[in-house]
């Protein structure tokens, strides 16, 4: 009975760490390959333990040689933390980046080791008739999608041509264009900074800087924010004659779309006194023109979620009090024939009066990790959102009562579609992402996984009909075609050389994309 003891639990030790590996394999939760170390760790400790109660040695030796592995396995773990330096994630996995203590920390400024391609002052291409407005975040809809391709999707037969490429500050921020302008904000040293660049050549036009402002700085004890990275998340918003702005650490910009000069700024975040939710303040300013107003996200504690200010002189009009904000942006959406702002909180999805911020509909959606995704209509009057650490996607049915009460029911749930920073592509009865770093499509009839293939890493995309730009983690840009049946690739380009989290934007047929490290403009087929 002793030996099969003795056997067995040897066994079971030997077997807990392979055990808890599979089980995150099959998962498919990539947030919970953390545990794996812990239960290497376990089982060391197990092993020793079981050295204690059977090894052959005698008892004193026994205790002594468990003494000395403790103490060797705290003193390697001393010798790492004075020699191993953690510098964030190798990837949207959360996987950490080390270097030597020793060796210099890089200054927080824009990246030396990209190299600059700019066209000379001759070759300055005409982009005119190539370039449209993007004048907001993920496209007019905030959604990513768009009816149809405005460029060529066979990019082997016509590649995209390269306009120019930049190194840029940290940040991961995306592109907005007003004609011949692109907008986006980014890290340089201890300051943030809107940055206007000419679209056609990438050369710097004006760049607005609020000093001393940078998330590391307010929330350096915070390993989340570290984890995600230094610099401004949000995507500048233009409007009219104006560009509106959120920081990483909550300053909210309005400024001058021709000259970057300031009209007014508030330190919203630290008005409400609150600081800059853990992963930074993601949320990009939503416009609303009817009302006269600008919509900014609230800290991640409850209280006040959304704030709208007035356009003009930047002064609150309203709050919505929710359970704290999400890093989804939100959208104006129409459901029962009313006009709305659908926004997901902390721990609700929720359908707001743009004009006063009185609460529609909410259903719950609770979950102490970050929902990021885009809410996303199916149809008239079903909505999916969709998120990653084990959340879960819902499909959601809105109704009326009467014409009047908003009714919300919860028509399925899923873990077959986990989105980490992207938003969902609806195509008819199916929705497409990126589930867990690989593109997925889901039956919206049940939730049920149709098919998971392409692993692009935690990136971007876009819709445009049926074709998706799918901005790569890695840093490529692909070009293909979605179906029920698969995604058929058309085409593919290296855009930038290391991670990327940035959304990409199509103004036209300009392709715009960039990382915490360099920026690049290309020129797409003409259809």
């Amino acid at each position: 009975m002793k030996s099969l003891l003795r056997f067995s639990s040897l066994a079971l030790i030997l077997l807990t760490t392979p055990g808890v590996a599979l089980w995150v394999h099959r998962s498919e939760m990539t947030h919970l390959w953390w545990i794996v170390p812990g239960a290497a760790i376990f089982s060391l400790l197990g092993l020793g333990i079981w050295y204690l109660a059977y090894g052959k040695a005698t008892p004193s030796r026994r205790w002594r040689r468990f003494g000395t592995g403790v103490l060797a396995f705290l003193a390697i773990g001393f010798a790492a933390s004075r020699t191993i330096r953690y510098e964030g994630s190798t990837s949207g996995s959360s996987f950490p980046k080390f270097s030597w203590a020793w060796t210099p920390k890089k200054a927080e400024a824009i990246s030396a080791e990209v190299e600059t391609v700019a066209p000379g002052d001759a070759a300055v291409p005409d982009i005119a008739d190539a370039a449209s407005d993007l004048t907001d975040f993920l496209g007019p809809g905030r959604d990513g999608i768009f009816a149809n391709p405005t460029f060529a999707t066979d990019w082997q037969a016509s590649p995209p041509e390269l306009l120019w490429r930049r190194p840029v500050g940290k940040g991961w921020s995306g592109f907005t264009v007003a004609g011949r302008r692109a907008f986006t904000q980014q890290q340089i040293g201890d300051d943030e900074h809107v940055t206007c660049l000419d679209l056609a050549t990438g050369a710097e036009l004006w760049s607005h800087a609020d000093p001393q402002t940078r998330l590391l700085l307010e929330r350096a004890e915070n390993g989340g924010a570290a984890m995600g990275g230094d610099g401004p998340r949000a995507t500048p918003i233009l409007h009219g004659t104006r560009v509106y702005t959120m920081g990483g650490t909550g300053i909210v910009n309005c400024l001058d779309l021709e000259t970057g000069g300031e009209i007014w700024s508030r330190h919203l975040i630290r008005e409400l006194g609150a600081v800059a939710q853990r992963w930074g303040m993601a949320n990009s300013p939503l416009i609303l023109e009817a009302e006269g107003l600008v919509v900014f996200a609230g800290p991640d504690d409850p209280g006040p979620t959304l704030i709208a200010c007035d356009l003009a002189t930047g002064e609150t009009r309203w709050t919505h009090t929710g359970s704290g904000a999400s890093y989804s942006s939100p959208r104006i959406m129409n459901y029962g024939g009313v006009r709305q702002i659908v926004t997901i909180d902390h721990a609700a999805v929720c359908g707001l009066d743009p004009a006063t911020g009185a609460i529609l509909w909410s259903h719950p959606w609770p979950g102490t990790f970050p929902k990021v995704g885009q809410p996303i209509a199916v149809g008239v009057d079903r909505l999916l959102v969709t998120a990653s650490y084990g959340a879960g996607s819902l499909l959601l049915g809105i109704g009326r009562e009467n014409g009047r009460d908003f009714t919300v029911s919860r028509l399925w749930k899923t873990t077959y579609l986990k989105t980490k920073f992207s938003s969902a592509a609806v195509i008819g009865d199916h929705a497409y992402g990126l589930d867990e770093g690989r593109l997925a499509c889901i039956s919206l009839v049940d939730g049920k996984r149709v098919w998971k293939k392409e692993k692009f890493g935690f990136g971007q995309h876009l819709l445009f009909g049926s074709a998706l730009l799918v901005q790569a983690e890695s840093g490529e840009v692909i070009i293909g075609t979605l179906a029920p049946e698969g995604f058929t690739e058309t085409g593919r380009i290296t855009a930038l050389s290391s991670m990327t989290w940035n959304p990409p934007a199509v103004a036209g047929r300009v392709l715009l994309v960039r990382n915490d490290r360099e920026a690049a403009a290309y020129l797409l087929p003409a259809p």
